[in-house]
């Protein structure tokens, strides 16, 4: 296989790189391959001076991160040319060039592995001492400390034993445990609730002090500070400046940004609509014991004893019995033989067929399967590449054997049991809110049951969800995650996902909704874009709006929001805010479940919880938890003074 391009070009350029952290784009343009006649990025230029902190703000899609790929090398711009000390970044080696490069973006990536390897993988020579301070200085330690098994915690594939903001704390350790030159943070603190990225804050400013730091964040609250702030809106620059220069300017695009966000941190008494929850206590738990009873087959009582037998009658007896295990013989020889030749044609197909019956098993494992460390996707497929190895092996007698055993075996039935929504005397928008790692998405995870409980039970209309077919279950959940998933397809068939039989009118209508369509109509291919593996080739945002429309379109009896606008700026957000409430409107069926960390998505709900390691400290509407002054106003307060 050739190696690509960039690597080839980069192995003549050996020897020590010496950096201090001069970044300049000149005059860049970009597209990406899968829609080369959609440019990214125009004519873009900014710069950073050494040991200077810049911050590149925008609505999504604007090229923000799209300035750090091309910094990384991911790809190569159209024209223009990016410098580091008057160098261009291709005269450097490769390999040497990202070692100096710190960075953490907005999905952070974890391996299945402990926390304390996750974090070295930085820099692989680091010691003890190294990891943890690097945790400490990303305000991880703690939270690291308080697990059973603290740095040794496996954090299973892709990091799902941890929360995301646990995971995005990891990275940032990792990122700084390596003491870059060039630090690039996209949305770092995003995940964080205000208490965790006020300190986190705090550290990331220690640890920009004497290296270049380039920041993407929708908070402009995190980003103040910066010598310089760019601007992006459809790829170009179209303001720059410090936080008070730009504010000082009337009409900018910057000062209406911020405007926007401060305007979610006013108000703090509005109306609500107060609604009651009718909570119902079911503590007859019946147990029926089932006892199995054993029939056994009654002993003749005349057992025929052996008397005086003569000669000849003794012998007739041996010939006959003789006789007959002589036939005995030769009708399991046929079928014996029969069997072994059956079993040999379809030895092959069996292969084949057990494997993709074991694959698809697989899939409908629980998540809390895959968390083992024996249950990575990489041990998964060694895994069924021995096993075909090993049925293509057990052929002939011992097949055989195997088809009997299971046919012995029997299987318990899936119940179904039917529940009617309508029989919802009250529905409730309830939002859950705390620090990160508080439990917060535990609770969607337990609804949707990718893991059980350990005790306690939760009902859907008063009936355990643990007597609910699975399949049904989920079928009237929507699930729109912090880190969406999109797949290597379409984005008509990536919305469509979530419903069979939909028409392209139903997609276009959700895509509305999700405020996506005005974007996908600028893309040349439209609704038939491809958006690449995991949707590589869109933005955050525009993946997490993607991912709504899909959940739009399935129109489900519940809704669950696990930080779904965490990758938006204020002005979609707010349109998604919009749209979420034109929804439950249209279905006041709707039972919706928030989590969010942003205060602009609390106030409207019927409901709020406060859950503090894993216990609900707190509850009630905003107006009366604002009254009592407790926990949730003191998060409202930092909120508004932040």
């Amino acid at each position: 296989m050739n190696e690509p391009q960039i690597l080839q070009d980069s192995i003549a350029c050996e020897g020590p790189i010496n950096m201090n952290g001069d970044i300049q784009f000149d005059n860049i343009n970009f597209a990406y391959p899968t829609r080369s006649d959609a440019l990214v990025l125009r004519n873009l230029t900014l710069m950073a001076r050494a040991g200077e902190t810049i911050a590149l703000v925008g609505s999504n899609g604007s090229g923000k991160s799209t300035c750090i790929s091309l910094l990384l090398r991911f790809y190569e711009p159209l024209s223009g040319r990016i410098t580091i000390n008057n160098r261009s970044i291709t005269d450097f080696n490769l390999k040497q060039f990202r070692q100096k490069i710190g960075v953490v973006s907005q999905e952070p990536i974890l391996f299945a592995t402990s926390i304390y390897e996750n974090i070295r993988f930085g820099k692989q020579n680091a010691t003890k001492t190294e990891i943890e301070e690097a945790a400490r200085l990303a305000n991880a330690h703690d939270f690291i400390m308080q697990l059973s098994n603290k740095y040794d915690t496996i954090v299973g594939e892709s990091g799902v034993q941890l929360s995301g903001g646990e995971k995005q704390r990891v990275a940032l350790a990792r990122a700084l445990v390596k003491q870059p030159v060039l630090l690039l943070l996209d949305e770092a603190t995003s995940a964080l609730d205000n208490a965790n990225e006020q300190i986190v804050q705090e550290a990331l400013d220690r640890a920009c002090k004497g290296r270049t730091t380039i920041v993407i964040a929708h908070r402009l609250t995190t980003i103040q500070n910066a010598h310089r702030i760019y601007v992006l809106h459809n790829g170009c620059v179209i303001e720059q400046g410090t936080h008070e220069t730009l504010m000082s300017k009337e009409g900018s695009r910057y000062r209406d940004m911020m405007k926007a966000q401060q305007r979610e941190n006013v108000g703090i008494g509005t109306n609500q609509t107060t609604s009651h929850t009718q909570v119902e206590d079911d503590d007859q738990n019946q147990i029926s014991e089932r006892s199995r009873h054993c029939s056994h087959k009654e002993l003749d009582d005349r057992n025929q004893t052996f008397g005086a037998y003569t000669y000849e009658e003794r012998r007739g007896q041996i010939i006959k019995y003789s006789l007959l295990f002589l036939l005995m013989g030769i009708v399991v020889l046929v079928i014996r033989f029969i069997q072994y030749t059956v079993f040999a044609i379809s030895g092959s197909k069996l292969t084949e067929r057990i494997c993709t019956k074991a694959f698809a098993h697989y899939l409908r494992q629980e998540v809390a399967f895959f968390d083992l460390l024996e249950n990575i996707s990489g041990a998964i497929a060694n895994r069924l590449s021995s096993d075909a190895l090993a049925i293509q092996q057990m052929v002939g007698s011992r097949l055989g054997i195997i088809f009997e055993s299971v046919a012995m075996s029997t299987y318990d039935s899936h119940r179904y049991v039917e529940v009617s929504y309508h029989s919802f005397k009250t529905i409730i928008k309830s939002i859950y809110k705390g620090a990160s790692g508080r439990g917060k998405t535990t609770v969607i995870q337990l609804l949707e049951r990718f893991y059980d409980p350990i005790q306690g039970r939760i009902y859907l209309d008063g009936v355990n969800i643990r007597n609910l077919n699975i399949q049904w279950l989920r079928s009237c959940l929507g699930l729109v995650n912090q880190e969406p998933v999109l797949f290597n397809m379409t984005i008509a068939e990536n919305i469509a996902y979530g419903r069979e039989n939909t028409s392209i009118e139903d997609i276009i209508n959700a895509a509305i909704k999700a405020n996506i369509h005005h974007f996908i109509q600028q893309l040349p291919e439209g609704y038939k874009t491809k958006v690449g593996m995991k949707g590589c080739q869109l933005s955050c945002g525009e993946k997490q709006r993607i991912a709504l429309a899909r959940t739009f379109i399935r129109q489900p009896k519940i809704l669950l929001l696990d930080e779904a606008t965490s990758a938006m700026d204020s002005y979609n957000e707010q349109i998604i805010q919009d749209a979420l409430e034109k929804a439950d409107t249209d279905d006041p069926t709707r039972t919706t479940l928030i989590i969010s960390h942003r205060l602009s998505t609390i106030r409207p709900c019927d409901m709020i919880c406060i859950l503090d390691k894993g216990y609900i400290v707190e509850g009630g509407t905003h107006e009366d938890l604002m009254k009592r002054r407790g926990v949730y106003y003191e998060m409202i307060v930092r909120d508004c003074t932040s």
